[in-house]
């Protein structure tokens, strides 16, 4: 029977084609096969897909996608915001669209009122719907299918109705949707939440109007300004994005809560531009120079003279004096150093210039400079000699008498005895005789 497996390897080994590369797996898919948490489903229809991942029964995240994870064609894609449930360890059905349609898809509303009808949410005790932009609106608008929800929606569209709004002009491939059916409308279908969390930023005319629909008294809005449309993605560049959600999972958000974690985003160049941004378009050239030094001290130098410039141009700032470059050090002249004097055979060495100290005189030759003279034909005149005196001879060691008289004459040690021999004596004699006794 022929090795089936070394058939394969011959056949691959002769085609001329490379093997296309093998996508790797979901992470959701592998953590179903290797993760503690190996208990879930996933649910797949025409255009949509959903997947549930059972970690607790005490919190379960439902994430809508966003319209850029609608558009994303690969087989590894994660529900929104999977990786930071999963850090958590809460629970997660993460529903995710095909298509750019806003939900409007006939078999996932269907399935969804199936789910909601089974039972399926009463198993947790808390259930939190969260999303941006087109899934913002997906979690008001399934809000309904679990009273007592929380929902935090970043930057939400209410519904793209036209009749509803038919100011809303963006988001084309929403608007060509179905919005006959069920959930057609966020604002109406959250009003059975427990609380519903609104990221907008007030200063964008477009989400303020979807916004603003939001009459219900369970509604909490969050201002997050100078973010556009991008709330979301705002809080994450500053950091900021899972401290919102977690906070709103735990019960602790609020006005006064989120206000504190926002203002840690204030130094975001993101921030700081659109700030500028909003200055100028407004006509509020006055403030620009306050903004400007307010930027400096932050330590963004770029956008500070970004803004000096715009006052300037608008008349409200004289322009700053450039620094005047540092000169360069230029070096002063030296005198140059008088050669040393050259050693003669006739007489001393000249003296130098005043404030010298001059050569000194009959300075003995060096080996070198007698080699020199000596090649020269000329014979160095050495000085003689300096006769120095033999020093003296060393004192003799004093008697032992002496020492014997050094001894008693130090007030501080204890006289000799009158008779008797002297310790060195009696080991002298000791030595000589061949003991010790």
């Amino acid at each position: 029977m022929p090795d089936d497996d070394a058939e394969a390897e011959d056949l691959l080994a002769d085609d001329p084609q490379p093997a296309p590369a093998r996508e790797a797996a979901p992470e959701w898919l592998v953590n179903f096969r290797r993760s503690e948490f190996r208990r879930g489903f996933y649910v797949s229809g025409e255009g949509y897909g959903v997947v549930f991942s059972d970690r607790t029964s005490e919190v379960l995240v439902v994430s809508c996608d966003n319209l850029s994870s609608a558009r994303e064609d690969t087989l590894d894609r994660l529900p929104w915001g999977y990786g930071f449930v999963a850090k958590n360890g809460w629970s997660q059905l993460g529903i995710m669209t095909f298509d750019a349609d806003w939900f409007r898809n006939d078999g996932l509303l269907g399935y969804m009122q199936e789910l909601a009808q089974s039972g399926f949410f009463r198993r947790f005790r808390k259930v939190v719907m969260t999303g941006t932009s087109m899934g913002g609106y997906a979690a008001c608008a399934f809000a309904s299918l679990a009273p007592g929800c929380t929902v935090i929606a970043f930057s939400p569209q209410s519904t793209l109705k036209k009749d509803l709004v038919p100011w809303e002009s963006r988001f084309p491939s929403g608007r060509r949707a179905d919005w006959s059916g069920a959930f057609a409308d966020g604002a109406a279908e959250s009003v059975d939440a427990e609380r519903v969390f609104l990221v907008y930023d007030p200063g964008f005319a477009p989400d303020l109007q979807h916004v603003e629909r939001f009459t219900a008294p369970n509604v909490v809005r969050l201002p997050a300004r100078y973010s556009g449309h991008k709330s979301a993605l705002f809080l994450r560049r500053a950091g900021l994005l899972s401290s919102v959600v977690r906070s709103t999972v735990e019960g602790h958000m609020s006005e006064a809560e989120f206000f504190r974690i926002y203002r840690g985003g204030r130094s975001l160049p993101w921030y700081l531009h659109a700030v500028q941004a909003r200055l100028v378009e407004g006509k509020r050239h006055k403030l620009l120079p306050r903004f400007a030094a307010a930027v400096r001290k932050l330590g963004n130098e770029p956008i500070a003279r970004s803004a000096e410039a715009k006052a300037v141009e608008a008349g409200v700032m004289a322009p700053r004096p450039r620094p005047a470059a540092p000169r360069p050090a230029v070096p002063r002249p030296s005198a140059p150093r008088p050669a040393a004097p050259r050693p003669t055979a006739a007489g001393p060495a000249p003296q130098g210039p005043a404030g010298e100290k001059p050569a000194p005189q009959n300075a003995p030759l060096g080996p070198h400079q007698q080699r020199l003279l000596a090649a020269q034909g000329r014979v160095p005149e050495q000085p003689a000699p300096e006769f120095r005196p033999a020093p003296p001879p060393p004192e003799p060691p004093p008697e032992p008498e002496a020492w014997a008289d050094l001894y008693h004459t130090d007030p501080g040690l204890p006289p000799l005895q009158p008779a008797g021999d002297l310790p060195w004596q009696l080991a002298q004699r000791a030595r000589r005789q061949g003991s010790w006794g």
